[in-house]
């Protein structure tokens, strides 16, 4: 998994801020064992004594920065608060009794509270399109905490890139999200990302090399007309409504957005269809002014003939 990889070398880096003083764990193979023992749903505080945690607070900021660092690398995503290396990510908040499954069921939590004015999301409804016709920038973000949230005034969209992560972790028997959360994180992509839309496949192909993303992103597949309506995700409702409202909301901004915006066809038409008929109007204005100024011109010249 090279993109994982990637991520893996980028946040050691993060978290080893002036030779690593602020970790009390140092390798590879110490993370690993950490991580074995996170799996097996110790409490944040039991991993605190089984890194020797003392009385001293430098001890204890460097024990939570090491068990933060761990479960970043298990999740894919920024937890608990760190000091050293701010990311200006939201973070998954883990509190000393819980294990880190009960932080991640308590974080991601199925939720349904808005309604949305259609329950079925449409086609149109892709990243492309988001960028494209919304005119929102796609942030590209290997933060699972940040998928599908809008910033900067619903201008800005963070998507989760890396789906080979999350295919990975449907290999476990019992991965540390929630049931069913992996499998719907990747109905979000094919929703995002169809396969079949060829302006979308194009499209994406460009972004992947531009901002090196995770390339299986362009291999999430498609979701069929039932499977995109809002009923049928839990965890990524809410978002997924707020997102689309914003879509809905926006509007074109300059030639290249009207031109791609075909959510109402007959709007469309009719820009287009004014824009024909402004260009030809003054086309042909140019010409009778054109005409106009040369019969003015051959006239005069005329006249000047007869006057010699």
């Amino acid at each position: 998994m090279p993109p994982y990889s990637d991520y893996y070398s980028k946040q050691c880096q993060r978290f080893s801020r002036d030779g690593g003083i602020y970790l009390c764990t140092k390798t590879h193979h110490a993370l690993v064992n950490l991580a074995k023992k996170i799996t097996r749903d110790e409490t944040r505080d039991a991993l605190c004594l089984s890194l020797g945690t003392q009385s001293s607070a430098g001890a204890s900021t460097r024990t939570d920065t090491t068990i933060n660092l761990c479960a970043s690398l298990l999740l894919m995503a920024d937890v608990g608060v760190h000091k050293f290396g701010f990311s200006g990510s939201n973070s998954l908040a883990w509190s000393g009794q819980q294990s880190l499954r009960q932080a991640l069921e308590r974080h991601f939590r199925p939720d349904k509270a808005l309604q949305p004015d259609n329950p079925r999301l449409g086609a149109l409804f892709t990243a492309r399109n988001l960028a494209c016709i919304g005119g929102m920038k796609i942030e590209w973000t290997s933060n699972i905490v940040d998928h599908l949230l809008l910033s900067d005034d619903d201008q800005t969209v963070f998507i989760f890139h890396q789906a080979g992560f999350l295919r990975y972790q449907q290999t476990f028997a019992t991965p540390l999200f929630p049931d069913t959360f992996i499998d719907e994180t990747l109905r979000t992509l094919s929703l995002l990302f169809p396969q079949n839309d060829r302006r979308s496949r194009r499209w994406l192909r460009s972004q992947i090399a531009q901002h090196d993303l995770d390339p299986s992103l362009a291999r999430c597949g498609n979701l069929r007309a039932q499977n995109r309506r809002f009923e049928h995700f839990r965890f990524w409702h809410d978002r997924l409504v707020i997102l689309k409202q914003a879509f809905d909301e926006s509007s074109p901004r300059g030639l290249r957005q009207w031109w791609n915006d075909r959510r109402n066809s007959v709007q469309w038409y009719t820009f287009w269809v004014a824009i024909l008929v402004f260009v030809m109007t003054l086309f042909f204005g140019l010409v009778q002014s054109v005409e106009g100024a040369l019969q003015v011109y051959l006239s005069w010249k005329a006249l000047g003939k007869e006057g010699t």
